[in-house]
């Protein structure tokens, strides 16, 4: 290229541009636009002035003249490149991606209608002066209803934008693609490729040379193109609201977003999921309507008439038609999903299908940018995908099929929380309403121990508060109230009581709707509760009353029990110890008359715990020994061990550690080194209390460590106060 040889020359000669201008009479603009091959050739006369001034040796004089003339033969560089989009906004994190870009290929995945080829071709324009060699431009149509492009006919055209003369034109595939890189080594050339379907579709069309860059856009991943390329991996989200609202903005017209009508602007990128391509045919529709953007607000209000009124399915369609037949089935079965994600083995449950399978599945979907895997097994769609397969759903999958792979999901769920609850909370009662076997396919989560229900239930618990509404919306109470039961020990441990309020509503319109009024009764002592831990006493009286006129209408004295029980936790709640030792006493009273022995040990415990608590330590002994003889009787281990945990407290209070130390030991013993991890590791940590009581400092510090390290395992807060002890 003659621009290059003149930029070499005159940096063998050791001349600036403004050096060489001023010795040639050449303008200093014409020679950095030479260089820079922004310009047709020069003149014959520019070209010996040039020469002359570069003092150049016959040998060089003639290889630049010969330049020159080759030069002169090339045909203008190709602009290929769509017009700008006008009025692009935001995409700034993209963008700057894109420049600092090091590797020749960089693959811009995202779902569709999302912006890549608006990103592509807005940074192309920017980016025009760094590849004075030409922009070439091809849309690969590889989502397309219409053909995908092949990589002959792609590399035939762009052979003659680089100029290549027909005749000069290989036949087959191979000698194209070899001349094609040809011509491009060397180059200074943009190149892309828009719309790909897959990277043996993209290889054939990379340019040669390091000076060549080439960007993809596609809906898939490309993961086999950035593996053999190097190329850089740049995955397009929707903008954020503040973005999308500026950008359907620019299309309602000036002042849109700064006037009363911002928030019905705002609502409609809301309604949107963001999604520019959606943004964009709402702005061209008010536009051809006149309609103001409340009307559009409200018309878009409505999920299931939102991708209607955006008239995207159609491109959603080519995407989805692409897909292989299990991938198809899975995404619209996905549109049955209220969370706002899914893991791996729910998505599993939902299809009826095994994990490995399931894994290849999503990897499809994830590939087609159908779904996005937004941390490391879970995935979530955008909000008009989720839509459209809410659409495919009830379209091709019979009612029956509906409900059966609902079914699944809400199995899956109901028994992976029931098990997680019980690791979690191994000393409760058992559930009212017993869970039937899972039907085939759900596959619960097996869930060993304390650390993994916790760790489960942290990622699901906002999936499952929505999934218990949804079993209330599709009439499935029986899961809805289970769900919420076995939600409620982790709710209250993470102090979550507004959730844990909201899911035992549930629970009681569940109830109310099967007519089951032991499981009403259940809600309602259990939202008495809830209210009481969020200082609502007034709302927690009316709960209780409503549960004990529901057990004292049935005859139902276990359930009153029961009631008793949770009220005296409400009254301790309130600050009123007296009536709560009251309520206690009561209940205690009816499990004894109606022999039960499991819940007549938690009363008589909670009596003990009262008159110690309001300092009667003495009268609180036989309550305890009472409870641990209960527990006993009905094989209660877990509220033993609270026992004789509780009973070891209560010694130490009343200054005798001496007798605290066996009971700590016993209860040790019959945990066992891997049953009840956080009462073995409360009960270690009080017999280092007992030991540091009496004397032992050594043996205390080796009993906190041990208790320190079973909470810290468990991720349990009780770790943090252990090693503060072992640190003083």
């Amino acid at each position: 290229m003659f621009g290059d040889m003149l930029r070499d020359l005159r940096i063998r000669a050791m001349l600036t541009q403004e050096e060489l201008a001023a010795l040639s009479g050449v303008s200093e603009r014409q020679i950095r636009e030479i260089e820079s091959g922004r310009v047709p050739v020069p003149r014959a006369g520019t070209v010996r002035m040039l020469a002359g001034a570069l003092n150049l040796s016959p040998d060089d004089r003639a290889a630049f003249q010969h330049a020159a003339q080759g030069d002169a033969g090339r045909p203008p560089a190709p602009e290929q490149l769509p017009a700008d989009v006008d009025g692009f906004t935001g995409r700034a994190e993209a963008l700057r991606a894109l420049d600092a870009a090091a590797s020749a290929v960089v693959a811009v995945s995202g779902p569709a209608g999302v912006g890549k080829t608006s990103l592509a071709v807005h940074w192309s324009h920017l980016a025009a002066p760094r590849f004075p060699d030409g922009r070439l431009y091809v849309d690969l149509r590889g989502f397309s209803r219409h053909d995908a492009m092949e990589p002959a006919e792609v590399v035939r055209g762009f052979l003659d934008a680089l100029g290549v003369p027909l005749d000069r034109v290989p036949s087959g595939l191979t000698a194209q693609v070899a001349l094609y890189r040809s011509h491009t080594a060397g180059r200074a050339l943009l190149v892309v490729l828009d719309n790909a379907r897959d990277a043996e579709q993209v290889l054939p069309l990379l340019p040669a040379g390091p000076a060549a860059r080439t960007i993809v856009t596609s809906r898939r991943r490309l993961t086999a193109l950035v593996a053999e390329t190097g190329a850089t991996a740049l995955t397009l989200d929707v903008p954020d609201l503040p973005e999308a609202v500026e950008l359907l903005g620019r299309r309602l017209g000036p002042g849109t977003t700064r006037t009363r009508r911002g928030d019905a602007v705002a609502a409609i990128a809301a309604a949107c999921g963001r999604l520019p391509l959606a943004l964009a045919l709402v702005g061209a529709r008010a536009q051809l309507t006149g309609f103001p953007p409340d009307a559009i607000a409200t018309e878009l209000r409505n999920p299931r008439g939102r991708i209607a009124a955006l008239e995207i399915d159609v491109v959603f369609s080519w995407s989805y038609d692409a897909l292989s037949r299990d991938a198809a089935r899975l995404f619209r079965l996905l549109g049955l999903v209220a969370g706002a994600d899914i893991a791996l083995a729910s998505a599993a449950a939902l299809a009826g299908r095994a994990l490995p399978e399931v894994r290849r599945t999503l990897a499809e979907l994830t590939d087609a940018s159908m779904v996005v895997e937004h941390a490391p097994g879970r995935y979530r769609m955008h909000d008009l995908l989720h839509a459209y397969a809410a659409e495919r759903v009830r379209a091709e999958e019979s009612e029956a099929a509906r409900q059966e792979a609902l079914t699944r999901l809400l199995d899956h769920y109901t028994h992976t929380a029931y098990h997680a609850e019980l690791v979690l909370n191994p000393v409760r009662a058992p559930i009212p309403m017993a869970l039937g076997a899972p039907v085939d396919g759900a596959e619960p989560k097996p869930v060993l121990d304390l650390a993994a229900a916790v760790r489960w239930l942290k990622a699901e618990y906002a999936v499952l508060l929505t999934t218990l509404r949804q079993a209330e919306d599709e009439g499935m109470h029986r899961h809805a109230w289970q769900l919420s039961w076995a939600l409620d020990t982790f709710l209250n441990d993470e102090r979550r009581w507004h959730d844990e309020g909201a899911a035992w509503a549930v629970a009681l319109r569940a109830a109310t709707a099967m007519t089951d009024r032991p499981a009403a009764a259940h809600a309602h002592r259990f939202l008495s509760a809830v209210h009481g831990r969020l200082d609502r006493f007034e709302e927690a009286h009316a709960h209780m009353r409503e549960a004990l006129r529901l057990s004292l209408a049935a005859g139902d004295r276990a359930g009153e029990a029961e009631n008793r029980f949770v009220l005296s936790y409400v009254y301790w709640l309130q600050g009123d110890g007296e009536h709560a030792l009251d309520q206690a006493g009561r209940s205690l009273s009816l499990f004894t008359e109606i022999d039960d022995p499991y819940w007549a040990g938690k009363a008589a415990l909670a009596v003990g715990w009262y008159l110690s608590e309001l300092g009667s330590l003495q009268d609180a002994l036989p309550y305890h020994l009472q409870a641990l003889e209960l527990q006993r009787r009905a094989g209660d281990r877990p509220n033993e061990l609270v026992t004789i945990d509780t009973l070891g407290l209560l010694h130490q209070r009343l200054g005798d550690p001496m007798s605290a130390i066996p009971l700590f030991r016993r209860g040790l013993l019959l945990a066992g080194p891997t049953d009840h991890q956080a009462l073995r590791a409360q009960l270690l940590g009080h017999l280092g209390d007992a030991s540091e009581a009496v004397g032992d400092p050594e043996t205390a510090r080796e009993h906190w460590r041990e208790a320190y390290e079973i909470f810290r395992d468990l991720g349990h807060p009780h770790a943090a106060d252990l090693r503060r002890k072992l640190q003083a």
